[in-house]
């Protein structure tokens, strides 16, 4: 079971917080998942490789200047297994909290959203029904897609941070978190795939810094940006497509965690 949903926030009075409020968002999520079940919060925050939780930012926040008491803001988590979506739905949706702490600034919960038709960062999705929607052999599927990077996306990669959504380091990413959370395993030659057989078609992509507290800034994208199939081989254009339909719940490269990666599949 995949899940995004989303908390709409106010403050009560104008409130100065830091630009990027990612980790706060994250350790939020914990002491939530803790409180309604201990287990899956240390095994979210001890676990090794990638994690079943994506976290946003404070969205809407403004870059710099207060917070105001007339304007909504939003925080958006995303699970990757049944476990946590469980205890999210549990934690954040079927009982949410009244407040949500972040970094010690006390944001009152409005509302919870949940639903793709109002937000298309939000919903509700089963693995194996994505595979058979994608991977079906009699549907006709065309050889791009695009991908919007909704916050500062970068990569590890050979030791060094890469802060352009290549294609081999894009669907290798997303193949990583499929591959370890999906039952239905997608074969590990998609990183090549992405590498040999994709090209970065289009874009329109900026670089935006995030700060770390006493790590300095990490640079990533913005944008959108579009990948094209070189091969019109079926089952692999439905790979693509897969990935980049997964990519809202999943998020991409570094940082998913702390605000940073949050991709879709562009509308």
């Amino acid at each position: 079971m995949l899940l995004a949903f989303k908390l709409l926030v106010k403050t009560s009075a104008p409130a100065h917080v830091p630009p990027h409020l990612g980790r706060a968002v994250y350790a939020a999520a914990l002491a939530r998942l803790g409180e309604v079940d201990p287990a899956t919060a240390r095994a979210v925050h001890d676990g090794d490789g990638p994690k079943p939780l994506t976290c946003s930012g404070l969205l809407g926040a403004p870059p710099r200047g207060p917070l105001s008491p007339d304007h909504m803001y939003a925080v958006r988590y995303t699970a990757l297994t049944a476990e946590v979506t469980a205890a999210l739905s549990a934690g954040f949706l079927d009982a949410p909290p009244a407040e949500l702490d972040l970094d010690g600034n006390r944001l009152q919960v409005v509302e919870t959203l949940c639903d793709s038709g109002r937000d298309g960062w939000t919903g509700r999705a089963e693995y194996a029904a994505l595979a058979a929607q994608h991977l079906a052999q009699g549907g006709e599927q065309g050889r791009s897609v695009t991908l919007e990077f909704a916050s500062p996306t970068t990569f590890k990669s050979g030791g060094v941070h890469v802060p352009a959504p290549l294609p081999n380091l894009v669907f290798g990413s997303l193949v990583e978190r499929w591959n370890a959370f999906s039952p239905v395993a997608l074969s590990p030659d998609v990183r090549r795939f992405g590498a040999e057989m994709v090209a970065l078609s289009r874009y329109q992509l900026r670089s935006a810094a995030v700060g770390y507290k006493g790590e300095g800034l990490r640079i990533g994208g913005v944008g959108q940006a579009t990948y094209t199939a070189l091969s019109g081989d079926r089952y692999w254009l439905g790979v693509l497509h897969l990935l980049a339909a997964f990519a809202v719940y999943s998020g991409v490269g570094s940082q998913t965690t702390s605000g940073m990666g949050q991709v879709r599949q562009a509308r």
